[in-house]
Formats: C-alpha cells, sequence, structure tokens
C-alpha cells in the first residue's frame, strides 16, 4: 500500500494536489486521517522488519494513552511463535551482563552482518536485471517526471484490484529510492506525531541519513499524508465519491436558486403585511386615543350630572327652610317656588338625558373596538346611571336621589350625614395626594439614606406600592423595594422578605402574580450572590401567596436555575425553598422535575447543599408523593439509575477489552462523592419502602403475625412471597432493581474504593435492619452467594424470581474474578457480618472459603489468588469480626496442609495492620511461632513475611524482641531462601526511629558479608547479592549512629565490595555511592563505577583495544562522575 501511495504522491509532483486530492481531503477528517497514517506507518515497519522501532512506537503509544490504536503491535510481540516465553524469561533472568559473551556475540553478528551484505549485493544485483527487464510502471524516477502516466498506474492498479474482488496484488520489491522516500517520509511522520525516541531508533536501525532528504518531487511537507490522500484521491471509490459529490453540489445549487427565489416572493409578501400591520398600529393607537377622550367625557359628564343633583338638592332644602320660616306666605310662595322647581328639574332633567344620550353614542365606538361578544362594561354603566338615576363620584361612592323609594326625603334633608359624607371625601382625596408625594419622593430620598437604616422605609415604600392607583409607579417602587440595599445581608433580607410578604397579602394573589414576582425573576442573574439569594427566598415565602399554576410554572423554573447557580449559598437556599413549596404542589405533574432538582442538590459538590437537600427535600419530596398517593418505587428507581450512570461516565482502567481492568472505573472526586451521597439517600429510602411493603401486602391478614414487637417480614411471609407469582412492588424493587443495581455497581469499583463498598455495605445492612433476619436468610443471602459464585438451589423460587436470579450469576472466567473480588466484600461484610445473621455463619464460610479455594488453586499469595486477598482484607478492616477471624485463624494453624498454614499466614498478615497490640502479642505472635515450626519452606518464608509485617507495625520493644528470637530461630536453620527472606522482611520493616531493627539488620549483614558462597550456584549468590544491597539501601536511608557507620557499615560494604563477585556495575556503583555518603574516602580497588553507556557508549570498555581474552583494564575514576538518569533509576529500584 506504502507503495502505491508513493507512485499517487509522485504524480502531484511537488506538492500540487489534483482535483480527486482536494475533495478527498475534504471528505476524510482528521482523525480518520491520523489514525490511517498512523496504521500505515506501523504496516511499514513491520513489513520491513524495523522491530525496534516498532517497539519503540508501542511504548510510546502506550505512554499517550493510545494503547487502542497499537493493538497489532501488540499482537505482533505477544506472538509466542516470535518471541518464545522461555527465552523471554531467559532474558528477565539475566542480573548482570557479561562482557565476554557480548563481545562474542558481536564478533558473530559482524561476520553474520558480512555475509548478509554479500547476498545482499547478489540480490540488489538480481534485482537491477529483473528491473531492467520488466515494465517501467514502477520506476519512481519515471513517474516524478511523468506525472499524468503515474496517475493512470495507480488508476490501473485500483482496477485491476477492483477485478480481483478484493483479493491482494502483489507488487515488485521497493527500490533503493523508493525505500530512502518511504524512509524519510515515516521518520518525518514520528518526529511529527511526537514519538522521537521511536525516530531515533529507526535512524539507527536504518543505517542511513534521512536528515538530508534530496529535493525531489516526492520532498513535500508531511508528506506521508500526502502520500496516503493522493493514493486516496486516484482510487476508483474516491471518482465516483467525487462525482457523487458534483450531483449532490448541483443540486443543492439549484435548491439554493429555488430557495433564493422563493425568499424574494417572501420578502414582497413580508413588506407587504409589515404595511398592513403598521396601518393597523396606527388605527389602534387612533382608536385608543378615541377610547381615552370618551373616558375624560364620561368623567366630566359624571361631574356635571352630580353637581347638577347637588344643586338640586340644595334647592330642596332651601324650599323647606323657607315654609318652615314663613308660614303666612305659604300659599303664594309654594306656589311659585313649586314653578320654579318644576321648570328648573324639567330643565336639569332634560340637560342630564342629552348628556347621557351624547356619552352613550360616543361609546358605541369603543364598544365595538373592545369587545366582540357584545358586553361592554361602560355601557352597562350608562345604562344603570340612566334607568336608576343614581351618582357616582370620582371617589367611587354611589348617591341615591329622588328615584329612590326608601328614604328619599330623610336621604337629601339630613344636612348632618352630607356634611360627613364632603369631609370623607376630601380625606380620600388628601390621601391620594399624600400617596402622589409619597411615590414621587421615595425614589429621591432612598439614595441618600444610610445602608444601614434604608429597612426604615420599607414601610413607606410597601404603602405607596398598595395605594398609588398608577401601575408604571407600582412597578418602579417594586424595583426599588427589591433594589433598596445593594448586597443585603440575612437580617436585611429577612426584613425585606417580611414586607414583601406583609404586602402581597394586602394587595391580593393577582397583584402578587403580576408585579411582584416579576422583579424576582428580573434579580435572577443578578451579579450579586445576596440578590439572588433573596430571590431564592422569595420564591419559598412569596410562592405561598400565588396559584398552584404560578408555583408549578414560574416559581418552579426560578427555583430550576438556581440550582445550577455558581454560588453554593444560593444553592443551599433553593434547596430549602424547595423544600418549603413541595407541601403545596396539589398534583404529581411536575413529580419528574422536582425529581431532577432533587439529585441534581444531592450530587452537588458542597457539603452544606448536600445535607440541606437530605434532611429538608428529601423528607418533604417523600410526605408529598405519600399525601398524593404516588409510589415511592419511581423515586428509589430514579435515585438507582443516577448512582449508576454517575459511574458508568467514568472513564475505563483499561481500554483491553476482555480484561478485568477494562470493566473497573477509574473515579474521581467528584464522581466518588457523589456517588457516596446516593447511597446515602437510598438508605435514608429503605426505611420508607418498608413501610409501603408493610401497607401493600398482599396476603391475607391470618398470615400476618399479630405481635407487635416481632418482625412483619416473617418466615411464613417471606416463603410464601418467594413461591407465589403475586405482585408486591417494594419487595419486587427489591429483588429486581435495587441489588441487581448495587452488584453492577460493585462490578466498576476497583479494590481501592473501600469507601464506596463500606457504603454500600450500609445500606444492605439498613436492608438487613428493616426487612428481618428471614428475608436475609432466604433472600438475600442466595442472591448475593449465586453473585458471588457459589451454587445456590432456586427451586423454592417461582419461575419469574428465579429467572432473575440466574441472571446475576456469573458465566466468564472475567465476571468469576470480578465476583471474587467485587461481590465476595460484600458478601461477607454487608450480608453475613449483618446483625441480624446468626452467629458463627460468617466464621464457616470464610473458613470454608479458605479452604475450598487453597485446595482449587494453592496457597494464597499476592500473585496467585490477589481477588481473595484483598476481600478478606476489606473484611478486616470492621474491629466487630476481628475477633470471628483470628478464631479462623488458629482453626487453619492445625491443618496439616501446608498450603493451608501458608494461606493462614497470609491471612495473619492481613490482620496485623487491624489488631490492637494486646491480641497482637497474645493471639497473633503465638500463631506465627507456631506457624514457624512447620518444617516446610514456603510455610517459613509466609511466617517471616507476616513477622516482618508485625514489626513494621509495632514498634514497642516487647514486640520487637520477639520478632527478633524468632527470626534468629529462622536463621538457625541455615537455609538460603530462608535467610533471604529474614533480611528481606526487616530490611521492609526497620524505619528511622526503629534503632533495635536497625542493629540487628546490620548485625546479620556483618556476618553474611563474612560467607561469600563462593561454591554455591551463580543464582545463589546473585540473590544475595540482591538481598544484601537492598538491606544496606534500607540502612543507608535511617539515621544510624555514627559509631555504627564506622565500625560496621563500612568495613562491611568494603568486604561486600571485596569478596562477593556477582555484584553488577549498578550495585557497585549504590554501595560506592553509600560509602561517599557515609563519609569514606577511600574505595576499593575492585570497585569499578559502570552504567550502561560505559559500556556502549563511545570510549566503553567492550571498544576498548586492550581487552584481551575477556578481560579488561577498567580504571576507576579519581573525580566523581555526574549522576546520570539512568543510575538513579536503577538505584531507586532497589528496596521496592
Amino acid at each position: 500500500m506504502l507503495q502505491l501511495c508513493f507512485v499517487a504522491c509522485s504524480a502531484g509532483h511537488g506538492g500540487r494536489h489534483s482535483e480527486a486530492t482536494m475533495a478527498m481531503q475534504h471528505l476524510i477528517p482528521g482523525s480518520s486521517d491520523i489514525d490511517a497514517l498512523r496504521k500505515a506507518c506501523i504496516d511499514f515497519l513491520l513489513q520491513e522488519n524495523y522491530l525496534l522501532t516498532a517497539f519503540e512506537l508501542l511504548q510510546e503509544l502506550q505512554e499517550d494513552g493510545l494503547a487502542d490504536c497499537a493493538t497489532k503491535l501488540q499482537l505482533f510481540f505477544a506472538n509466542a511463535n516470535l518471541f518464545p516465553p522461555e527465552e523471554i524469561v531467559k532474558l528477565n533472568a539475566l542480573q548482570g551482563i557479561d562482557a565476554v559473551q557480548l563481545v562474542r556475540e558481536k564478533e558473530l553478528a559482524l561476520e553474520h552482518a558480512a555475509l548478509c551484505k554479500y547476498e545482499l549485493r547478489l540480490a540488489r544485483e538480481d534485482i537491477k536485471n529483473l528491473h531492467e527487464k520488466s515494465a517501467t510502471q514502477f520506476d519512481v524516477s519515471a513517474d516524478l517526471l511523468k506525472s499524468e502516466d503515474c496517475v493512470g498506474v495507480v488508476e490501473s492498479d485500483m482496477e485491476v484490484l477492483s477485478a480481483n474482488s478484493g483479493n491482494a496484488v502483489v507488487l515488485e520489491l521497493l527500490g533503493e529510492k523508493e525505500r530512502l522516500v518511504l524512509d524519510c517520509a515515516v521518520k518525518e511522520y514520528l518526529m511529527f506525531a511526537g514519538y522521537k525516541i521511536a525516530a531515533m531508533t529507526f535512524q539507527e536501525e536504518v543505517n542511513i541519513d534521512l536528515d538530508s532528504w534530496p529535493h525531489t518531487a516526492a520532498h513535500v511537507p508531511e508528506a506521508l499524508r500526502q502520500y496516503y490522500r493522493a493514493f486516496l484521491a486516484a482510487t476508483v471509490e474516491a471518482r465516483q465519491d467525487k462525482d457523487a459529490v458534483h450531483k449532490e453540489r448541483d443540486a443543492l445549487l439549484k435548491e439554493i436558486e429555488s430557495l433564493s427565489k422563493e425568499k424574494e416572493v417572501l420578502k414582497v409578501e413580508n413588506m407587504s403585511m409589515v404595511k398592513s400591520a403598521e396601518s393597523l398600529r396606527r388605527a389602534l393607537k387612533e382608536k385608543d386615543r378615541h377610547v381615552q377622550q370618551m373616558k375624560e367625557s364620561l368623567e366630566q359628564s359624571t361631574i356635571q350630572l352630580n353637581d347638577c343633583r347637588a344643586e338640586v338638592t340644595s334647592l330642596k332644602l332651601e324650599l323647606e327652610n323657607v315654609i318652615s320660616s314663613r308660614a303666612l306666605l305659604v300659599n303664594q310662595d309654594q306656589v311659585s317656588v313649586a314653578a320654579q322647581m318644576t321648570s328648573f328639574e324639567a330643565t336639569l332633567g332634560l340637560k342630564c338625558e342629552e348628556t347621557v344620550e351624547k356619552v352613550a353614542e360616543k361609546s358605541t365606538e369603543e364598544a365595538c373596538v373592545m369587545t366582540l361578544s357584545g358586553s361592554n362594561p361602560m355601557e352597562d354603566r350608562f345604562a344603570d346611571l340612566y334607568e336608576n338615576s343614581s351618582v357616582v363620584d370620582s371617589n367611587g361612592f354611589r348617591t341615591p336621589d329622588e328615584g329612590d323609594d326608601s328614604g328619599e326625603i330623610t336621604d337629601f334633608l339630613d344636612l348632618n350625614n352630607h356634611a360627613g359624607l364632603m369631609d370623607f371625601q376630601d380625606e380620600r382625596t388628601s390621601e391620594l395626594g399624600t400617596v402622589h408625594i409619597l411615590a414621587d419622593a421615595l425614589p429621591k430620598i432612598a439614595p441618600f439614606v444610610l445602608i444601614n437604616h434604608r429597612e426604615e422605609l420599607l414601610p413607606l415604600i410597601s404603602c405607596a406600592i398598595e395605594k398609588h392607583p398608577d401601575c408604571s409607579v407600582r412597578d418602579s417602587l417594586t424595583h426599588l423595594l427589591f433594589n433598596l440595599i445593594k448586597k443585603p445581608d440575612e437580617q436585611q433580607r429577612r426584613i425585606i422578605m417580611d414586607a414583601c410578604v406583609e404586602l402581597s397579602r394586602n394587595v391580593g394573589q393577582l397583584r402578587t402574580e403580576t408585579e411582584l414576582l416579576p422583579q424576582c425573576w428580573e434579580q435572577i442573574d443578578h451579579k450579586y450572590e445576596e440578590r439572588r439569594l433573596l430571590v431564592a427566598q422569595s420564591c419559598g415565602e412569596l410562592g405561598l401567596m400565588v396559584g398552584y399554576e404560578m408555583r408549578a410554572s414560574l416559581i418552579l423554573s426560578i427555583i430550576q436555575q438556581l440550582v445550577g447557580d455558581q454560588a453554593p449559598i444560593v444553592r443551599k437556599a433553593a434547596a430549602h425553598n424547595l423544600a418549603v413549596l413541595l407541601p403545596r404542589f396539589s398534583n404529581v405533574d411536575i413529580y419528574s422535575k422536582v425529581e431532577a432538582l432533587m439529585l441534581d442538590l444531592t450530587c452537588d459538590p458542597v457539603g452544606p447543599v448536600v445535607e440541606t437537600t437530605l434532611e429538608e427535600v428529601v423528607p418533604g419530596l417523600i410526605l408529598w408523593l405519600k399525601r398524593e398517593k404516588y409510589s415511592l418505587t419511581h423515586l428509589c428507581r430514579g435515585v438507582l439509575a443516577r448512582l449508576l450512570t454517575t459511574t458508568q461516565r467514568c472513564p475505563r482502567i483499561s481500554e483491553t477489552e476482555g480484561t478485568l481492568e477494562a470493566q473497573l472505573r477509574d473515579l474521581d472526586d467528584r464522581r466518588r462523592s457523589n456517588t457516596d451521597v446516593l447511597l446515602r439517600l437510598l438508605m435514608q429510602l429503605i426505611p420508607e419502602v418498608q413501610e409501603a411493603a408493610v401497607n401493600s401486602c398482599p396476603f391475607s391478614s391470618e398470615t400476618i403475625s399479630t405481635d407487635l414487637n416481632a418482625c412483619f417480614f416473617t418466615e411464613d411471609i417471606i416463603t410464601l412471597y418467594i413461591r407465589s407469582s403475586m405482585e408486591w412492588p417494594a419487595l419486587d424493587w427489591l429483588l429486581q432493581d435495587c441489588f441487581p443495581t448495587l452488584l453492577q455497581l460493585s462490578h466498576m469499583l476497583s479494590c481501592q474504593e473501600e469507601s464506596l463498598r463500606t457504603q454500600i455495605c450500609k445500606v444492605l445492612h439498613r436492608i438487613c435492619e428493616c426487612f428481618g433476619s428471614s428475608y436475609v436468610k432466604i433472600v438475600m443471602l442466595r442472591i448475593f452467594l449465586l453473585a458471588a459464585g457459589d451454587y445456590v438451589e432456586c427451586s423454592q423460587f417461582s419461575k419469574q424470581l428465579a429467572d432473575h436470579i440466574k441472571e446475576l450469576k456469573p458465566r466468564t472466567v472475567v465476571e468469576e474474578q470480578l465476583a471474587i473480588m467485587c461481590v465476595l466484600p460484600l458478601l461477607l461484610v454487608g450480608v453475613l457480618g449483618a446483625p441480624e445473621m446468626e452467629n458463627g455463619q460468617l466464621a464457616l464460610y470464610l473458613r470454608e472459603l479458605i479452604l475450598k479455594s487453597t485446595m482449587k488453586i494453592g496457597a494464597w499469595n499476592s500473585i496467585r489468588t490477589p481477588e481473595y486477598i484483598s476481600s478478606v482484607r476489606f473484611l478486616c478492616m470492621f474491629d466487630q469480626h476481628l475477633a470471628l477471624i483470628v478464631g479462623v485463624l488458629w482453626e487453619l494453624i492445625v491443618s496439616p496442609n501446608a498450603d493451608v498454614k501458608v494461606s493462614a499466614a497470609v491471612l495473619s498478615k492481613l490482620l496485623v495492620g487491624k489488631v490492637t497490640l494486646k491480641s497482637a502479642t497474645q493471639q497473633i505472635i503465638p500463631a506465627l511461632v507456631t506457624l514457624g515450626t512447620d518444617p516446610n519452606v514456603d510455610v517459613k518464608i509466609a511466617t517471616i513475611d507476616a513477622l516482618g509485617a508485625v514489626s513494621q507495625r509495632f514498634r514497642e520493644e516487647e514486640v520487637v524482641d520477639k520478632v527478633k528470637m524468632q527470626l534468629d530461630a529462622f536463621l538457625e536453620d541455615g537455609s538460603h531462601v530462608v535467610t533471604n527472606a529474614v533480611i528481606h522482611a526487616v530490611s521492609a520493616a526497620i524505619s528511622v526511629k526503629s534503632s533495635s531493627l536497625q542493629d540487628y539488620l546490620l548485625s546479620k549483614l556483618v556476618q553474611l558479608s563474612e560467607v561469600p558462597l563462593l561454591n554455591a550456584k551463580l543464582t545463589y549468590r546473585e540473590e544475595r547479592v540482591d538481598v544484601i544491597c537492598e538491606a544496606f539501601r534500607a540502612l543507608h536511608v535511617t539515621d544510624l549512629a555514627p559509631e555504627s557507620v564506622n565500625k560496621l557499615l563500612l568495613p562491611t560494604i568494603q568486604r561486600v565490595l571485596k569478596n562477593f563477585d556477582t555484584l553488577g556495575p549498578a550495585q557497585r556503583e549504590t554501595l560506592e555511592l553509600i560509602m561517599k555518603d557515609c563519609g569514606c574516602v577511600q574505595v576499593p580497588s575492585k570497585a569499578v563505577s559502570i552504567s550502561m553507556g560505559n559500556l556502549f557508549g563511545e570510549g566503553g570498555f567492550l571498544k576498548d583495544p586492550n581487552y584481551i581474552n575477556g578481560s579488561a583494564k577498567l580504571l576507576v575514576s579519581e573525580s566523581p562522575q555526574e549522576d546520570s538518569g539512568l543510575k538513579r533509576m536503577m538505584r531507586m529500584s532497589w528496596g521496592r
């Protein structure tokens, strides 16, 4: 393929792409382009047998987190036929470098290389002859001169490929120029992609100067990508795609033309509609102006009518006074006055009728504009005025006229009442004037009042808002109310909210919804969190004053936006006020929104918000669901879904499919905290599920226990439930949703997630506490035993429940490993370790588990059984189970099987980090001493490892003395493996403050340095050197006494350097540095500092001409050399 890429690129002539190439650049996305280039580079390296470069590229891809892109390299290097495992094991087992053997292998390699060069020269001559005879279609130089011919060649090749229906076409071998160009292109790609080490290895492996690339037509920037794109552009599929793109482009152009025409038509229509709308708007304004004029005319007519009525009343009163004062002229005066009154009343009546008729005629047009239904408030008012002959003054009071039947003479002649009415009217007018003055003055006064005293203006602002008749003025005053204080504190917010609540009570629901709530919505995006906090408080308190529709729409939307606020105090206030509003929701139509808000608040990153949600919102939500008789399982399923989604969104630990790590998730702190809180929420819902289960029991009352102190879920009820097919929603949720979700969650948690696993166990304990021991033994125990990989009899269950339970059984090897690592801890702690379980059940299962696994797999260790060890380590974290585990330990110690005793030693090591000093001295150490008497070497090594853990955990002299005594007993055996295990255990246990162990280890090193094991096997001597160097490194980081350093440590190191001939170069260098750090100036003559650079670099002893018969004159530099990175890494690797 790379040959075709090269030929296609040469057809481009100097980086100029053809039209097809440009089309392909738009079709190929960037990520697929990079993946294809990477794949092509890998194929080229493997095809040309550049294995070192391929291996370096694999390492760099893995370091960059692109292991899934290097699957082919992983499979290649994992091929046992190409790389036999035994050879790799032999290479790994090599502890040093045999210089003689390396030189011999180098000589053989040179001979073989010379022979290969000769054969290569003959092969190149044959290839040259074949090239002269063959066609020139693959001649690169000719293709560079004739680009059109090259494109034709590529097209012909692709036609052959398509004609063969996917069969491989065998191309000729690469020529020298082709290989040079491709080598340069591959190196350029490796450097551009950042794989510098792979590029350097490739340069060395090719053994050609690739930096001086000849300036030919093939020398283009990003050459490998250009070759690839040119190759793709020359294929038949690319041309077909190009034709399809051109056709699609023509169709789109035609469609664009038609759309542009339609757009012009729509523009014309839009202009006409705009003009008509403008004319309608002007007509509407004209009608509004006319209506306003009619209103003003109506008011004037009302005033005139009232004046006339008042004049008539005054004339009647005057008439009565005249009649009463002048009795003698009654007849004459009464006749004349009566005539005058009659004529005046007739004239006044005619004027009133004419005024009313004019006003009625003017209101006809207003009625046509304002309503289509036929009823008009103004017309009704005119009719009332005309028919009933009543008067309504400007203040809204009704005054009866002489048409009233009751109290006609009294109403008009009572002068005192008339005077009181006039006083009330004057007072009303004065009050409105005061409100107008106050509304005009408050916006001007407020900015000049001190901030700490502005709350004193709240009564005035509230009064003005309540009394003022103008809506726009009320809006401005309401805005002033909410913005009176720039950043109100808690007390000031409380005062403002009290004023708002009182105002809402006075103005009513309608004005609260139309005037107060819009001001809240305007403040929701304010830059000060105190203002947004005021909005949150108003949602809870003003929300109680509005209707349900407003609470379910606007108020809930404001809270929903405040839940996503960046200030934690605002989110906390939103949670609190959501809890306040929950009892006022009358139905569950908005349940999904409320549940989402509750879960978002539960997963908040700030602790106070979470606690407020769990303490206020969740109980309020539960009470709301109970009041509305809504199933609680909906809430529980929502919590489980969020719990599972939170963990599934985390990245996998490994992207290699089919492995154990591919099933586990790498949780960050935020996701871990969210999972923990959701488990707490689930634990809070379990008692509610129990209550719902009790209330919805489908069985008759005869089967229910009448004992109030006994558990409701007796063995009879649970047995009836699992055997019958009747639905019991609460228990069905546990069996079908809760337990499978918890198991699925545990399958994604690694061994390090002990806190989350502990929280899951708490949830299981709460279930056990609420549903009783019968439910635990009959249902929960069987579910978790089956999920852990054990055999469980499910014949007692109904077919539906049995099918659900059997789905939890692991079926593959990876699932079985997950079950042991993830489900077994829950079974041990959450189910068997529950208080409702019988005593001894956990101990019996643990003992059987260790025995069966040991007999099946072998003795426990960190390599063979890491899943079992992590599960039992998790069990040892709980103090209430330690005594039980110690009892199991003593039962395992007396077993005659050596593997069981090794497992017992591993168990004791797990217990060491958790037990107290008293338990360690009275139980753990005696158990290890008993194990130490066993003659089996594996048992002794496991016991030594556990004793090292004891000495590392407890620093008391009493414990250390017992450990040293037992280790001395092991050393008396004289076994090489046991001695190494003792030194290794003590080296890992010593610390800066453990002077007793330091002296003990130093004394043992003195003894070992005097016995170099000259007659032992090479492997034994190398292992002994490794252990001694590890011990010296451990002692070097402690605070040894100067006397011990001078008299013991330095002489011992000198003896090791002198007597042990299996020391590697890096080990010698480390010991030499330790001596220098301790103040030793003289270094033994045999102490040679050699690194990998001294062996293979320029001037290395393998290239020294004085090297004769496998020996070289290695000189020690008098001046200290600079510490290289490789030396530091080699020194740091010891002691791990």
